[in-house]
């Protein structure tokens, strides 16, 4: 039989695994960078819905505009106890072609080191073929359903801002700045990486003859991000007329983390006519350990309309630059031997504008509506690798949705809950839509309390869940991924 043999090489570049492969198997880059999480307790408790609120010393991170209603000193200070799941379930289903094969990758049949290389056919006909029953009925998305689990947990003071209202020439000014800690966290698995994969023409149809067998490699690929990202960020807000006002920001961001790679080949399958496999046992073990730094300066300018019973606020954050300056050692065990390579590099990306529209209403004292809207056109991003990565995926746009409620039944007490859609940016493998990522729902519930005469205690929670599954025609990948969020703060009023 002729052989025409197709086997993508895993070679170390530039620090990182560089593999035409499936998605969900992204080498390492800015993973767990982007994911937004709101700041400030009272604003995380109206789901961020802050575009438009005033008087607030945390406005600055949603509108510095909404600073120019500070009248006094104003010291807020919060801490987070932050918690976050992922969870997979990888379902293989037989077809009419290599309908044995999913017995492998699925887990319920193990392979014997002593047929490798021997067709399936041949020794399937054998009675010591044992294939496990798959568990039916479970909900795809479940823990009881789920081939792997992953959860990180995380608690400490997340942020603290300050505000000073002055005059200057009979003009009212507010000037702010703080401080915000976040963690970057990132984590996939992929117990079927396929190399290439078979079930999914995306990556470039696999080229078939009847008279050729077809190699690809199974492996097993993880990638983990541990750190922490630094926001300082200052503004100033100043009354242009009673019912106007304006803001500016300035902020800059930094952070490192510890990055972590790994793709770990089972084996090897050759494919070939009438339904016909093989599997053989092969050892290829990369491994990718490093550190990453980041960079980033942006600018904000903010507007407030302020009426009686509503306000409009509009918020502008200007395009910038995000750098990440990492090193990695990179380990390769074969069958051959060891060897290790120190690499480094600078990858940066440019994010363009972003805008925020933000409205909210009092129909009566007590009680006050907001609505929140946000466009970033992600599509638009420019990735300025210092290698070519060619698993990295390109962006689509973003709009988020916030709706929030805050009920003033006392003086002294604020109840607030909110609402959000926060679409992820990127495009599942095989969904049919290509230019919007899968949501992100959040719900979330908190409470302002008086404290004497010089501050409010903030309680809030948010609970956010995505639920998504990258689709071929050998398999499915249920994801499912959730954040648990609880935050305590406290405002000064001097």
């Amino acid at each position: 039989m002729k052989k025409n043999i197709i086997i993508f090489i895993i070679f170390l570049s530039f620090g990182s695994i560089r593999i035409q492969a499936q998605h969900r198997g992204d080498n390492l880059s800015m993973q767990g960078i982007f994911n937004p999480v709101n700041t400030g307790t009272r604003a995380m408790a109206m789901a961020g819905a802050f575009t438009s609120y005033s008087g607030d010393v945390n406005s600055l991170f949603y509108n510095p505009a909404g600073l120019a209603d500070i009248d006094n000193l104003q010291i807020s200070i919060s801490a987070d106890n932050y918690g976050q799941n992922w969870r997979e379930n990888q379902d293989y289903r037989p077809n009419r072609i290599y309908w044995t094969m999913a017995f492998y990758l699925e887990g319920l049949y193990v392979p014997d080191p002593a047929n490798n290389g021997v067709w399936d056919y041949i020794f399937a006909q054998d009675t010591n073929y044992t294939v496990r029953e798959p568990e039916i009925g479970l909900e795809p998305y479940s823990e009881e359903a789920a081939d792997w689990k992953k959860n990180f947990n995380d608690f400490g003071l997340s942020n603290i801002a300050a505000a000073l209202p002055f005059k200057l020439l009979q003009n009212k000014f507010v000037i702010s700045a703080a401080y915000r800690k976040s963690p970057i966290v990132d984590f996939d698995r992929n117990d079927t990486y396929l190399d290439p994969h078979i079930g999914f023409d995306e990556y470039g149809v696999v080229p078939r003859v009847e008279t050729d067998t077809v190699t690809f490699s199974w492996s097993h690929f993880l990638r983990e991000r541990k750190g922490d990202l630094h926001l300082v960020q200052g503004a100033l807000a100043m009354d242009i007329s009673p019912k106007l006002k304006i803001g500016f920001g300035l902020s800059s961001v930094t952070g490192e983390s510890d990055d972590y790679q790994s793709l770990n080949r089972v084996g090897i399958f050759d494919i070939a006519k009438d339904n016909r496999f093989r599997f053989s046992y092969d050892t290829l073990n990369t491994v990718v350990r490093g550190s990453s730094d980041y960079t980033a300066l942006y600018m904000t300018i903010g507007v407030l309309l302020k009426l009686e019973r509503l306000s409009v606020g509009i918020n502008v954050r200007a395009p910038y630059t995000m750098s990440r300056s990492w090193k990695t050692v990179t380990n390769k065990l074969d069958n051959t031997g060891f060897n290790a390579i120190d690499r480094s590099g600078k990858d940066k990306i440019e994010i363009p504008v972003s805008y925020s529209f933000g409205v909210n209403i009092r129909p009566v004292k007590t009680l006050m509506i907001a609505f929140d809207y946000q466009f970033t056109p992600y599509s638009k991003t420019k990735f300025n690798l210092s290698w070519i990565d060619d698993s990295q995926r390109e962006w689509v746009d973003q709009q988020i949705l916030r709706f929030g409620l805050e009920y003033s039944p006392y003086e002294f007490l604020s109840l607030l809950a909110g609402y959000h859609e926060t679409p992820a940016i990127f495009v599942p493998d095989g969904a049919a839509i290509k230019d919007s990522g899968p949501k992100a729902t959040g719900l979330t519930a908190g409470a302002s309390l008086k404290f004497q005469k010089i501050g409010r205690i903030h309680l809030a929670y948010e609970y956010r869940k995505l639920k998504y599954y990258d689709s071929y025609y050998s398999n499915t990948n249920y994801v499912f991924e959730n954040l648990s969020l609880f935050s305590l703060g406290y405002t000064f009023y001097l």
